[in-house]
Formats: C-alpha cells, structure tokens, sequence
C-alpha cells in the first residue's frame, strides 16, 4: 500500500529507530510513530487513526498489556519470544493480526517483520480475510494450545487447597474450584447460575451457611466491614463459619474491573494462635501478680526479655536489657565466682538459686535468687537462657537470725558453745597443719553469784556486757572470743609459737592482760563493782586431743585457779585430770549410793553445862560398798557442785524426822531435839517448806523437836524471801539455828529479825580460844551478842576441859565435841545414854 500510519510500541528504541530507517528505504510513503512503552501508546491509540500497531513485548513480560483493548479493528503485529507464545495465543482473542519470534539470541529480523506488517495491512485494506483470522495452521497451534491451558489451570484449581473464585468486570462469577464448593458450603446449581458476590452472599445469609452474626474480621477478631460487604483490600481477614472453622480471605483486584478471592482453612493456625495468645495472656498475668521474674538472655549472656515484679530490685529495665549478670555485679560474688558461673553457661547446663546480694539505688541491701535452662534451636545451637527470679531478702534475713539464735550468745553477740566448738575444731586441725600451738583460756568471773544474787540479774547482764566488750578488745581480729554460759567466757588463741615454754608464756601475757582489763572497776549504773577472773589454760598442737577433752582440760585448770584463791592463772596438770577422773568417779558412786540406799545417818550428841544431852546433831555418813566409809568432807562438796545435794538433803530431812518419831517411843529420849542442816540451795527451792512439812507429816515427827541449821551465806540475798519462809515453819514448830555463826558476813539489821533459838560458835573460833586473844574476843563477843538477843549458844568444836571452863565462864551452857562424843550410830548414843543417867 502506498500511504500508511504505523504505531511502533516498542521498549528497545534502537531497535524502533533501525526499524524506522529500513521503512524509510522500502516504504517512504509510510509514517512511523515509536511508543516507548504500552502505557504511553494508549493516549495516540485514543486519539488517532492508524493502519497498523507493531507491539514489540519485553522478554520479561508475562502478561498482555491492556493497550490491546484499544487495538480493536486494527491489523495488530506482535513481537515476542518463543517462551511467549502462550500470550500471543491469548492476544488473537483481542484482535491479534499476527506475530513474529525473536531469535534464540533475542535478534528481530526487520526484514521478515516488514513483510509480515505490509501483508497484514494489504489483507485488512482489501478486506479479503477479518483482522481475527488467521490462517489454518496458526489458528491450530492457537486453539491447541488455549486447550493445554485451559486442562492446566483445571487441574491445578482442583489440586488447590485454597479456595478460589474470579469475577468479571460485571461482578459475575467466571471462574472457581470444587474447594471453594467445600469452604463456604455452596452447590453446583447455584454457581452454574454465575452470581454476583452480593447474590452469593445474600445466598448464604439466607441459608445461614456462616452461622449468626457472621462477617469480616481482623487477626484479633475484631469486626472488619459490616455483613455481607465486600473486602477490596488484599490485605488477610478472617471470616468464621458455622462448623466453627476459620477461613483466610485474599482478594486481589483485575485490571478489567473483575477481582480474584482465595479462602484457606486456617482453623488450626488461628486456634494455636488464639491458645498462643491466651498463654502469654496468662503468662502476663501470673508474672505481673507473682513475686518472681521471669528473664530471657542470648548466648553472650546479654538480657533480652524481662517479664514480671522487677520492683525489688530497684533497677531500671534500660540499665538490665542488653548487659550481663556478670556486668551488673553482685556484692557476695568474686571474679573467681563469675569465672564459675560463665563457665556453666558455656558448657550449657541448667543452674539453680544462684544467691545474689545486690545494693539497691537507695542504699538498702537484697539478696536475689536466680535459675535458669539454656534454650537450643531446631540445629541444637544455643540460643541462650532463660529462667526466673526472685527476692530472697527476707529468707536469708531469717536465715541470718536463725544463725545467731544457733551460733551467738544473745545477752552479748558472742559465738556461742555450739559455733565456739566448730572453731576449736578447725583450729586444733590448722595447728597441725602448721606445726605451731594454739590456747584456750576458760574463764570465770569471781563472786559472779553474789553479785546477781543481791543486786538482780539485770545488773548481772550489764556486767556480763562489758566483760564481752572488754575480752573483745584484748585480741586480735583473728581470735575467738566467746560465752560459754553463765558467767563463762573462752578465748581461743591460735598461732602461738611450737616450742612449749614460748606457747606458754605467750598464752600467759594474755591471760595476764584479761585479767588485768577484766580486774578494773566496772560502772553499773549508780554503783561501781569490782570483778576479777580465775583462767583456766590449755595448749593444744602437740599433742593428739579431741574438743571435749581440751575444753576439760581448760576447765579444771580454771577450777584449779578457784582453788588457789581467785583472781589468777592455772595451766592444766595432768594431776588435775587424775583428781578429775576420780571426781567423775565419785560422783557417779554417789548417784548409785542413793539409789542403793548407801547413806546413813550419824548423831553428835549436844550436851548442857552439866554433861547431859539435851539432843544431837544429825550427820550424813556413806557406807560405800568397797571404800569402806567415805568422809562428808569428800562428798558433801561434790554433792553441791553437781546438784545431788537436793536429793541428799532431802534423805537426810526425812531420814532425821522418822529418828525423832523413834526417840518419840522412850522416855529416855522423847524430849530430844535433832539438828539437821540444810544446804543454801536446798533452802531456796520453791518447795522447801513443803518438802519438810511433808516429811514431819508422813512420819508423824513433832516439828518442835526438829531444828534446822542455816549458814550465814544464806543471808547475803533474799532475806525478806528467807524470814518468810522461816516463819512460815516456825508456826509449825520448827526451830532454826545459824550454823558457823562468825565466820561469814551477818548484818545485824536482819540478824535481829530472823526467828531464831540459836546460834552456833564455829569450831574454827572454839579451837584456839586459849592460845589467841582475838579467838578469845569472837567468842566473848558472839556469847554477849547472843544473850543481848535472848538466843541460845552452843559451841562446837570442844574438845578440852579448858575450852569448855573458858566457855562457860561466859556464859555459853551448850556444847558439842569430841569432849562429849564423836558422831555415832543412834543405836551407839542410845546405849550411852544408861550409864549417863
């Protein structure tokens, strides 16, 4: 044809401009037009005649360009690849003349196009064949290969899982799959009809296919759009159905106006998700409510999650998320410990209550415990940890108070027997171990008992505090100082030279210094007291010793201070470990001698000025069962220190009354008094009146035979106590004497107000009285007090014919002593008796 317009739509501009040359040469008469691209040819197709389009594709291209739609009537040639042909199949359907392949290398022949483009145009001008005819063989290829197509997308719609349906411009149903059949519970008969979307959807309200209320929501389940709308957006939504199923929903809209929409089943994932939710919901909430936390960190150790009551830990959560344990610090932990700790993480094992004591912005101390798992991912590399937290202040607070309840003194903070033990344990193994020698001093306040017995036991605890105090500042650091009870201390003194003599000079410069600090005045309140200690010494080191015998060891040599006056040293003596094995001994013989009724009772008759025995007094002999008889003065004193005493004394108390019940039935002897003597201790037992008004009343004795002899120690406290308990038996008839009478401290405010019949001159004053004059003044003395109280004398003691003129020339008429008779059997004084009267 001569004169022609062609619109030449192609990307590639040299490829336009070559094309435009060559149909310059052929075709002069020829106009050509170059579009780079589809979008920018649509506005001269709109708005010009053209003989002819060239559309050249890019390879790239997948899907027809919509300037075709305006091509309609037009000879349209295309240019494609061999990989696009199933496009130009789809394009003879909007009018496609006819196309052209590129090369395998992408090359375009111009020639064979230009011929193509000049038959195309001359079969349209002379309207021998439709612009949408083709011949035989193309329109085969076309309708063959439409058909694969078509057999293709079947198969894969119905292999689908998904749902899907598309619709047309005229929002008609074109195109859907037997899944979506299943989803949303529709029929063939229905989508055979082509409905709209509004129809299908008011379709299934009708049927109630979706159940009450159902609709468009979002991935928390909040409505999207109202019932029945359409959702244009692509983005997800769910909509639930009746059977409980939830379904995602995914529209895509089409360039002709029509839309694409999947569904999916997605019931399962929205469950887990919703119990996934509702988990860390609960997970939430139990971590906000309880005092624990829970915390996440990576591999490196670096937080990355907290979650729950971070409060107690007075940190901000910017200073924890990104750093370590370690880097936050612990005040109970060393290098070393996080050293232990780092290497638990690398080896990837699980750690438990981790303590950490931490100090608080405000200064206040916490303890913290922390656990915690390592977490691996699906290749079984570390991900990091994870694990809680929580505030063990108040535990280890208690923990702490229960340990100085265990292990310290309460009156003074002191260690306490039970911890003083464990550290004399370490330290007799550490002596070893260094070859040096350690000492322990036992110490004991002297007159403590006095001090609390008059002035009470709060002045006794004030006492007690500075003597803690004052111990605590005559050693070192590294030295135990500690109560052992009562008025007891020990010093343990570790590192203390390995030549014996050295040791023991060093171990006595400090017990020298105690007692010297301990020896200054103390103030108690208004009063300032005098105290001093005896000290006990022990070595240790070089020999093999257990605690208990060390402790032993150090107490008898204290005891031995005792003995040699107060207010000085003793190192332990193997002889002191003799005397107190058979001290031991002793007293366990003494035990069993009650049990076996081992004791008897001997009578020292009491005589007036003319010899006749008025009574006696009643004294405690011991029959041992292989020693023969035992001396009161070895067992009477270990009976008070170990508390046998009470039961001695109270055998003794009723074993005299059941005497007096006997003399009862003689004339010879009914109007007898017996005297007994009752320890200071047995005196101060709550029930003292009632054990003796029980023992007169099961032996039927009569009171105003039995008279009890006191000590002069007795009245150094209590004495209003003690009057009391006197007068409450001496209605009964009970008589008292004052045993020993000068040889301790009476004050004669309360001497006069004792209810007395007696006193008693210590033989102590009655065995020298010839030969010292100040013997002699006592005894004058104590008979003028006596008469001026209108109390009775009797002098003990006496064993010469001159004590006993000297005596009663002033005015003493009673005596007991070797003169009138030694301590016999009552059998013995019974017969003596006769020839006497």
């Amino acid at each position: 044809m001569t004169h022609a317009s062609v619109l030449w739509v192609d990307v590639d501009t040299q490829h336009a401009a070559a094309a435009r040359r060559l149909v310059a040469t052929r075709f002069p008469a020829w106009r050509v037009v170059n579009s780079p691209t589809p979008e920018t040819a649509m506005t001269p197709l709109a708005s010009q005649a053209w003989d002819a389009v060239v559309l050249c594709l890019k390879p790239s291209d997948r899907e027809l360009p919509e300037v075709l739609e305006l091509c309609a009537g037009r000879p349209v040639l295309m240019c494609i690849d061999a990989t696009q042909e199933a496009l130009a199949a789809r394009a003879f359907r909007c009018g496609l003349g006819d196309y052209v392949l590129r090369e395998a290398d992408g090359v375009l022949h111009l020639d064979e196009l230009l011929n193509r483009l000049a038959s195309l145009m001359q079969k349209a001008q002379a309207r021998e064949h439709p612009v949408r005819v083709v011949d035989a063989r193309v329109w085969h290829e076309a309708l063959t290969m439409l058909q694969q197509q078509r057999t293709n997308l079947q198969a894969t719609l119905a292999s689908m899982s998904q749902g899907i349906f598309k619709t047309g411009p005229d929002g008609r149903i074109t195109v859907y799959n037997q899944r979506v059949l299943e989803l949303l519970h529709l029929s063939e008969s229905l989508m055979a009809t082509r409905p709209t979307l509004a129809e299908l959807t008011r379709s299934q309200a009708e049927r109630g296919d979706f159940g009450e209320n159902y609709g468009l929501v979002d991935e928390r389940g909040h409505d999207y759009i109202a019932q029945g709308a359409v959702a244009v957006s692509p983005a997800l939504y769910w909509r639930t159905t009746r059977d409980g199923r939830t379904l995602e929903v995914r529209t895509s809209m089409l360039p002709n106006g029509g839309m694409v929409r999947t569904f999916a089943d997605v019931s399962d994932y929205v469950r887990v998700e919703k119990e996934l939710r509702e988990s860390e919901a609960r997970f939430r909430s139990l971590s906000d409510l309880s005092s624990d936390w829970y915390w996440e960190h990576d591999a490196e150790g670096r937080f990355v999650q907290l979650a729950g009551d971070l409060s107690v830990n007075g940190i901000p959560l910017s200073d924890v998320l990104g750093h370590t344990r370690w880097e936050l610090g612990a005040l109970n932990m060393t290098d070393a410990d996080w050293a232990v700790h780092r290497a638990v993480l690398a080896s990837h094992q699980p750690f438990r209550d981790l303590e950490l004591q931490r100090e608080r912005p405000d200064g206040s101390l916490h303890w913290i415990s922390v656990s915690g798992v390592p977490v691996f991912d699906d290749s079984g590399a570390l991900r990091g940890y994870r694990g809680v937290g929580r505030d063990i202040t108040e535990r280890k607070q208690v923990e702490i108070q229960i340990e100085r309840l265990a292990f310290y003194d309460a009156l003074t903070g002191l260690p306490n027997r039970r911890l003083l033990v464990d550290r004399l344990q370490h330290a007799t193994l550490a002596v070893a171990r260094a070859r040096n020698q350690g000492a322990l001093l036992f110490i004991d306040l002297d007159n403590f008992k006095d001090l609390n017995d008059t002035l009470g036991h709060d002045t006794g605890d004030q006492l007690l505090l500075q003597v803690a105090r004052r111990l605590k500042a005559c050693v070192r650091e590294s030295d135990t100082v500690a109560r052992f009870g009562g008025d007891e201390f020990v010093v343990l003194v570790e590192g203390l030279s390995a030549d014996t003599p050295q040791a023991s000079a060093e171990a006595a410069l400090v017990a020298s210094h105690i007692a010297t600090t301990l020896g200054k005045p103390y103030a108690l309140g208004d009063l300032s007291h005098h105290s001093t200690p005896s000290i006990g010494i022990a070595l240790f080191g070089q020999q093999a010793c257990t605690v208990d015998e060390l402790l032993k060891q150090a107490d008898l040599a204290m005891y031995q201070a005792k003995a040699a006056g107060r207010n000085t040293q003793r190192f332990f003596d193997p002889d002191m470990q003799i005397a107190a094995s058979h001290r031991a001994a002793l007293e366990a013989d003494l035990r069993r001698g009650l049990h076996d009724k081992e004791l008897v009772l001997f009578y020292q008759p009491i005589v007036d000025g003319k010899g006749r025995l008025q009574g006696a007094e009643a004294l405690v002999r011991w029959r041992h069962p292989r020693r023969s008889m035992v001396s009161p003065a070895e067992f009477i004193p270990l009976a008070e220190q170990t508390g046998l005493i009470l039961p001695l004394g109270q055998w003794v108390l009723e074993a005299a009354c059941a005497q007096l019940v006997a003399w009862s039935r003689s004339a010879l002897t009914r109007d007898f008094f017996l005297s007994v003597n009752v320890s200071v201790r047995q005196f101060r037992q709550p029930d003292f009146v009632a054990c003796v008004l029980g023992a007169l009343d099961a032996t039927g004795a009569n009171p105003e035979r039995l008279k009890l002899e006191l000590t002069e120690s007795l009245l150094m406290a209590d004495v209003e106590d003690i009057i009391a308990r006197m007068e409450h038996l001496r209605r009964y008839g009970v008589g008292f004497s004052l045993d020993d009478f000068g040889t301790g401290y009476s004050s004669l405010s309360y001497l006069k107000r004792l209810p007395l019949d007696q006193l008693k001159i210590d033989q102590g004053f009655v065995r020298d009285l010839q030969t010292d004059p100040n013997d002699a003044a006592i005894v004058r003395t104590i008979l003028a007090l006596a008469d001026s109280l209108d109390l009775d004398v009797v002098a003990e003691g006496v064993e010469t014919t001159g004590q006993l003129d000297f005596l009663q020339r002033h005015g003493c008429n009673a005596f007991q002593g070797y003169l009138f008779g030694r301590p016999m059997p009552a059998e013995m004084l019974e017969r003596a008796l006769r020839p006497a009267l």
